[in-house]
């Protein structure tokens, strides 16, 4: 499938951009606000991770001291991230992937964690989910969204056209213990706060150690921007994200940044945002996004937010 049609297709299934989870709003819960936040030295202070390569993908280990971070990396065809958040007595799960093979391997690494799963909060990637045979916590849109005419069902049917049947895990979650936008909650001793995203599913925070959890981020990747009010929504996200001082942020298509990436994606914003106005073609604009960002990778994601923005 070309590029230029990835746009085109969402549109067809009926899937909205916020639904499809490319609108994330600025939303931070008030509860976060009770919890004491982070100096500058404390925020900058991210562990360095241990780095262990398994058959298919690898983990990052991010040590905080009272909370490890085991961060997944897949390497499979989306670029999926995944997470296990692990104390000294529990293990709790954040996302899956979309592929069987990767889910198998993910949950062999978890079963040699040796330690009891307390729960696994399933938002934009619930694929496969029983593979991990423990409690599904979500809220009530994540949950809409995995059955069927849901955004996130539809695109589970699209990668089994794509990628096979046998190979993506297919299976969706029917049932979950709801969870509601802006609680916290604790699972095996680690306290989460679940934050409205305003698209899919739902952003998570993690308090204890200053992390937060949210679909799409990526300092060296291209976003998919639908126009000047997500734009727009993008840029206020990440100066809430630099007010907050979190320490690492968790995304489901890139490895774990830090404040560093939220400031380099900040700059790309709002370099975009001036780019859009001096072009007036889709074949210019790209040409200058390709120019300015040489490096970024998702060239697929560009030019969807070039069908976004000038449509034919």
């Amino acid at each position: 499938m070309k590029n230029s049609n990835f746009a085109k297709l969402f549109l067809t299934l009926g899937v909205s951009a916020a639904s499809l989870g490319l609108i994330s709003m600025p939303m931070i819960s008030a509860a976060y606000d009770t919890v004491p936040q982070p100096t500058v030295a404390a925020a900058a202070a991210v562990p360095r991770p241990v780095v262990e390569n398994l058959k298919l993908g690898s983990v990052a280990v991010y040590d905080f001291g009272t909370v490890k971070i085991h961060a997944y990396q897949s390497k499979d065809a989306l670029g999926d991230e995944t997470y296990v958040l692990e104390n000294d007595k529990h293990l709790v799960l954040l996302e899956s992937t979309a592929f069987n093979a990767n889910n198998q391997e993910w949950a062999d690494y978890i079963k040699s964690l040796k330690k009891p799963v307390a729960g696994a909060l399933m938002a934009y990637h619930p694929n496969g989910a029983a593979a991990y045979g423990t409690r599904i916590y979500a809220t009530e849109t994540a949950l809409k969204n995995w059955q069927k005419d849901g955004s996130i069902y539809d695109l589970t049917a699209n990668f089994k056209n794509a990628f096979g049947k046998d190979a993506v895990a297919g299976i969706l979650p029917t049932k979950a213990t709801i969870l509601q936008d802006g609680q916290s909650i604790t699972l095996g001793g680690i306290l989460f706060h679940i934050l409205p995203a305003g698209d899919a599913a739902y952003s998570v925070e993690i308090p204890q150690i200053h992390v937060i959890y949210r679909h799409m981020m990526g300092s060296d990747t291209h976003n998919i921007l639908t126009g000047g009010a997500h734009l727009d929504a993008e840029i206020s996200a990440m100066k809430a994200y630099q007010e907050k001082g979190y320490r690492l942020i968790l995304t489901g298509h890139h490895v774990p940044e830090g404040q560093d990436g939220v400031a380099e994606k900040l700059v790309y914003l709002q370099t975009m945002k001036g780019l859009i106005a001096e072009n007036k073609t889709k074949a210019d604009f790209i040409a200058a996004v390709k120019k300015t960002f040489p490096d970024y990778q998702g060239d697929t994601y560009l030019m969807m937010t070039a069908d976004f923005l000038y449509p034919q």
